[in-house]
C-alpha cells in the first residue's frame, strides 16, 4: 500500500478544513502542470513544477505531491517532502503518519518516512530516526535514509544515530553517515569517525579522512598517518594528507614529505600543500 492510500483520510480531512485555494497560484504552478511532469517519469521536471508550486495550497495539489513522496528516486520524494513542510496545516499529521511508517515493518514505507521527516527538519523526530538506524530488519536503503534525515535536521543530539550508523554492515550507509557527521552543529570532534579510516571500503576510508580534516581532529593524526603511507587506494592517501594539512600538526612533517614521493601525482602534490600548511 503506497503513502498517498494510507494517507487517504487525511487528505479528505485537509479538503474539508479549508485548505482550498484557486487552482493555479504561487510561481505559476498547479495540480495539472505537477501530474503532466509526474506523467513523463522526468525527475527533473517533477522537481521544477513541485517548485513552481512552492506558494501554491489548492486541494487538488495535496493528493498529487502526497503521491510523489512514495517515488522510487529520492530527488522526487525530496522535492515533495519540501513543499509538504512549507505548508503548516498538513505538518502535523504527515510527521506523525511518517513516524507511524519508520516504526513499522515495511522497508519502503520506513525510508520513505525518514525522508518526510529529514524534510520537515525537526528535532523531535530525531529518537525515532535513531531507532530506526539499529533496525536489522529494515532494508539498507531505509537505514540510510534515516541516517540522511538526521543529516538535514543537523541537531547535534543527532551523534548517536550517526555514530551507530557509523558500524553498519552495509557501506552505503556508513558512508551517509560520514557524509552527515559534519552537518550536525556545535559537533566538533570526530572521534567514532577515526575508526572508519581503516574500514573495508575505499570510499569510506576516505571519507572518513575528509571528515577528520574538515573538523581539523587532532584525535585522527595517527590514524591518517598510517593511511597516508600504506593505503592501496589514491583517493583515501591523497584525503589523508590534505586532512593532515588541515590538522597543521608539525609532527606530521615527516609522513607528509615521505609521501611527496607517492607514486600518484595528486598525492604528492596535496602532500607537498600540505606540508607547507604545518604551523
Amino acid at each position: 500500500m503506497n503513502t498517498q492510500l494510507r494517507l487517504s483520510t487525511f487528505v479528505a480531512t485537509a479538503l474539508l478544513v479549508g485548505l482550498a485555494s484557486p487552482a493555479l497560484a504561487g510561481r505559476g504552478g498547479s495540480a495539472a502542470r505537477i501530474q503532466g511532469a509526474a506523467a513523463t517519469g522526468s525527475v527533473d521536471a517533477i522537481v521544477a513544477e513541485v517548485e513552481r508550486a512552492e506558494r501554491l495550497t489548492c486541494d487538488a495539489c495535496i493528493p498529487v505531491v502526497m503521491d510523489l513522496l512514495d517515488h522510487d528516486r529520492y530527488e522526487v520524494r525530496e522535492v515533495a517532502g519540501w513543499w509538504f513542510a512549507r505548508h503548516a496545516a498538513l505538518r502535523t499529521e504527515l510527521a506523525a503518519r511518517a513516524t507511524t511508517d519508520l516504526a513499522g515493518a515495511d522497508s519502503r514505507l520506513a525510508r520513505n518516512g525518514a525522508d518526510l521527516l529529514g524534510a520537515f527538519m525537526h528535532p523531535s523526530a530525531i529518537p525515532a530516526l535513531t531507532a530506526a538506524i539499529g533496525r536489522t530488519d529494515l532494508s539498507a536503503e531505509a537505514r540510510l535514509a534515516a541516517v540522511r534525515a538526521l543529516g538535514m535536521i543537523g541537531h547535534p543530539n543527532g551523534k548517536a544515530g550517526l555514530t551507530a550508523a557509523l558500524g553498519d554492515s552495509d557501506a552505503s550507509v556508513r558512508l551517509e553517515a560520514l557524509t552527515d557527521w559534519a552537518k550536525l552543529r556545535k559537533v566538533t570532534d570526530a572521534a567514532p569517525v577515526v575508526a572508519r579510516v581503516n574500514d573495508g571500503d575505499a570510499r569510506v576510508r576516505a571519507a572518513a579522512a575528509g571528515v577528520i580534516g574538515t573538523l581539523r581532529f587532532a584525535g585522527g593524526r595517527a590514524a591518517l598517518e598510517a593511511v597516508l603511507a600504506s593505503d592501496a587506494d589514491a583517493n583515501v592517501r591523497r584525503n589523508a594528507a590534505w586532512a593532515l594539512g588541515q590538522i597543521g600538526d608539525p609532527a606530521s612533517r615527516a609522513a607528509l614529505v615521505a609521501a611527496q614521493g607517492d607514486a600518484s601525482a595528486l598525492v604528492r602534490s596535496t602532500a607537498t600543500a600540505a606540508t607547507y600548511a604545518l604551523r
